[in-house]
């Protein structure tokens, strides 16, 4: 690193971590007092983060400095401020279709401005922990490491980079990268989206799941032949943004608080969920007890109680406030596997409710 390159990266003062582990830190400009992410990586395409220093990309984080050295490449870059795919998927929420098909049709505009680079710069690495999305809905795309050019001579990839259940079979080695390599990931991006789960475990119904197929065939060239193709495709669908951003899945100032049934503006969504309510209430409004009066004190009281843990019971099964990420439910890739676990947890508090329902009949029948 020469003087001129050590100059550069002094005004920048370390502020913060974002990724400890892979090099990643805040960083805060001396004079301006602007904030931008600084990146240190071994892994990495010096050309790719040139280009993208000198040719701005609308929808990825602007390139400031490009700085090379002992086999590492020092990247400052913008902050975006917002929520990963990733974060939002690993909350239990799935998108509306139409609120996916935006998300997916804007980061195919993304990856057409990249695809039209000469020659064309190839992402690689398209997956929910690298796409953000801001408080306005706008996405952008992350995380250029795997980034390279793309080579239409090359019979197969020398460096194989991915991500598993995101890389196309050419990452491995069954070929070379190409822009159908993006588009595969970007189908299996649109799959997870609407289904929670990768296309290897179902792909959804439809149009959709049409589109989702195509995308994700072994042969690169029975895919879209490019992202102008797919999104054509995805316009048929009829696809609109979100009319309220604050009701959607993704945004924390109003989804956050919904109740479970009632977030993902599905209208069979609403259907079940106020079907489920009211049940609940119907069930606790007419529970009886033997030697109790209608309008007792005691059996009101009791009412109440089944009412309240049978609204918990159902707040835990709708992942309510995210708390099935405060007991690790999240970390369970298989969906199956996931929903056996919710399931046991919420026969745990049903006997947990009868028990305190007996204890509570116990404490209160002798005021009767």
């Amino acid at each position: 690193m020469n003087i001129s390159d050590r100059s550069v990266l002094s005004c920048y003062r370390e502020i913060g971590e974002i990724n400890a582990e892979h090099g990643v830190t805040l960083v805060q400009h001396t004079t301006t007092g602007l904030v931008y992410v600084k990146k240190i990586l071994t892994v990495y395409n010096t050309e790719v983060y040139l280009y993208l220093r000198d040719h701005h990309i609308k929808g990825t984080p602007e390139v400031l400095e490009v700085v090379e050295s002992d086999g590492q490449l020092t990247v400052i870059e913008e902050y975006i401020s917002g929520q990963t795919l990733r974060e939002i998927l690993d909350h239990g929420n799935i998108f509306p279709e139409e609120d996916a098909v935006a998300i997916i049709m804007q980061l195919c505009r993304i990856l057409q401005e990249m695809h039209r680079a000469q020659p064309p710069i190839l992402h690689r690495d398209i997956k929910p922990s690298n796409i953000i999305r801001t408080s306005g809905g706008r996405i952008c795309l992350l995380d250029m490491n795997a980034a390279r050019r793309m080579s239409p001579g090359k019979a197969q990839d020398t460096q194989l980079i991915g991500t598993v259940g995101y890389a196309a079979p050419e990452q491995y080695g069954f070929g070379t990268s190409s822009i159908q390599t993006d588009i595969y990931a970007t189908g299996v991006l649109l799959c997870e989206l609407v289904t929670g789960h990768l296309p290897k475990d179902g792909i959804p119904r439809g149009k959709i799941g049409r589109i989702v197929s195509r995308c994700t065939r072994i042969d690169p060239a029975d895919r879209y032949k490019d992202m102008a193709e797919l999104l054509s495709a995805l316009s048929a669908l009829g696809s609109r943004p979100a009319l309220d951003p604050s009701m959607r899945a993704g945004n924390s100032s109003g989804f956050r608080y919904m109740l479970p049934g009632f977030r993902s503006g599905n209208p069979l969504h609403y259907i079940i969920g106020g079907f489920a309510y009211f049940a609940l209430l119907a069930l606790s409004l007419t529970y009886t007890a033997e030697g109790l009066p209608a309008g007792s004190f005691v059996l009101w009281t009791e009412r109440l109680l089944y009412l309240v843990c049978g609204f918990g019971i159902l707040l835990f099964t709708g992942n309510y406030m995210d708390v099935w990420r405060s007991l690790g439910l999240t970390r369970i890739q298989n969906t199956l596997l996931r929903l056996a676990a919710v399931l046991a947890i919420d026969f745990f508090l049903a006997g947990v409710m009868t028990t305190f329902m007996i204890f509570a009949a116990m404490i209160l029948r002798p005021f009767y």
